[in-house]
């Protein structure tokens, strides 16, 4: 980098030089004394637990990652971030190292020279203070919008996921509702329930792994896919292939799903199911207790080519009722560590059996149930159910 660098637009910025050229003059006096230093990738531009008389840098060009002593990385910093800007006024170690990744330049003023230059004109100290005004203004206003994407993004992928369910309740013998409560912003379970043909009802659980925004791209590619491949009217064994196959693409991630894939006949009552490494769900047969289903899990989706998939059958008649659910719940916490569990989740639906002619209202119950369990202590995970009564 030439002798040009005070040009910059991230140091004009920094130091609040107007077009004139005019700035405050404790940010010129700043300026002018800080130089020009080169990091080599993989050089430290400080290091952990050393003294801070280095001073601060201020990032012109390049990359760095900020490492706990363990190599953890915590932050990326890159042009126009500054490190170690309370260096120059307290007496303490360094917290973090910041490596740099790339060749990278900064500009630097050393602890000594700044608090030589303070005692001489106070408005060095001044200048200090309105930077890093600027710099918490500017980490905040970025956490907002940040938040903001966020919460747009939650809006497009709850949108994904039906809400009314009163058409499919107009089938013969059929009420069913569902809910997804993420535990971030986004989350990575989601639910579905579609119409194949006019008799034959379609409707699924799933969780991804991980949590946020790459959780969430990776829910919308596996439900628009278990989609799309149910629609063609073939087989959920075969669907379920065609699914982990095509999950398996690019997945550099390495982040899969599980998944329970039900197709019900609304005119004979079979079920029809593949369960993806999923839990399995409870039963309650003719108004009679809720205990787990019996049925063989296979491989999760996502991770391997061409696994194969067991299609499994049974009866949902009148008066039968089925809960899917995602181990948000089940594994769901309290203040103490202890763990609602699938007994838990077995008593407490049999603590509301005689809700179940009314999906909607055990629904409610099972979320308050999950709640009071945890006794305030905060969500750990994504919490979905899907309840069908016949």
């Amino acid at each position: 980098m030439d002798d040009h660098w005070k040009d910059l637009k991230i140091v004009r910025e920094f130091f609040q030089i107007r077009e004139d050229g005019q700035m405050p003059e404790g940010s010129r006096l700043l300026l002018e004394a800080m130089e020009l230093k080169h990091f080599e990738g993989g050089q430290d531009l400080v290091t952990q637990g050393d003294p801070p008389e280095d001073g601060m840098y201020i990032i012109l060009e390049g990359e760095a990652h900020v490492l706990t002593d363990g190599g953890l990385l915590i932050n990326e910093l890159g042009p126009g971030d500054v490190v170690g800007e309370l260096a120059l006024i307290k007496e303490d170690v360094r917290k973090a190292t910041v490596r740099a990744v790339t060749g990278t330049d900064c500009a630097n003023i050393s602890r000594k020279l700044f608090l030589r230059m303070a005692q001489t004109n106070h408005k060095v100290y001044g200048a200090l203070l309105d930077l890093l005004y600027t710099k918490t203004t500017k980490m905040v206003t970025e956490r907002e919008r940040l938040k903001s994407e966020l919460e747009i993004a939650s809006r497009i992928q709850t949108g994904f996921l039906p809400k009314s369910f009163e058409r499919f309740c107009r089938l013969p013998d059929v009420k069913i509702t569902a809910r997804m409560k993420p535990a971030k912003e986004v989350g990575g379970d989601f639910y579905d329930v579609f119409l194949i043909d006019e008799k034959r009802l379609c409707f699924l659980v799933a969780d991804v792994s991980g949590k946020g925004v790459p959780a969430a791209l990776f829910m919308t590619l596996a439900k628009t896919n278990i989609k799309n491949y149910m629609m063609l009217d073939m087989p959920v064994d075969k669907a379920a292939w065609l699914v982990n196959n095509r999950l398996n693409e690019d997945n550099e991630e390495e982040l899969f799903v599980t998944a329970f894939l039900c197709v019900l006949d609304t005119a004979s009552g079979q079920l029809t199911y593949v369960n993806a490494g999923h839990n399995k769900p409870f039963v309650s047969r003719g108004g009679g207790p809720f205990t787990q289903m019996e049925c063989k899990a296979d491989f999760v989706l996502g991770i391997m080519e061409d696994m194969p998939y067991r299609q499994q059958t049974g009866q949902l008649m009148p008066g039968d009722c089925l809960c899917l659910y995602t181990d948000g719940a089940t594994e769901a916490f309290d203040t103490d560590g202890e763990m609602f569990s699938d007994q838990g989740m077995e008593e407490a639906l049999n603590r509301h059996r005689g809700e179940t002619g009314d999906p909607e209202q055990l629904m409610e119950s099972m979320y308050r149930e999950v709640e009071s369990f945890a006794k305030g202590a905060p969500q750990s995970d994504d919490i979905t159910m899907v309840i069908l009564a016949r």
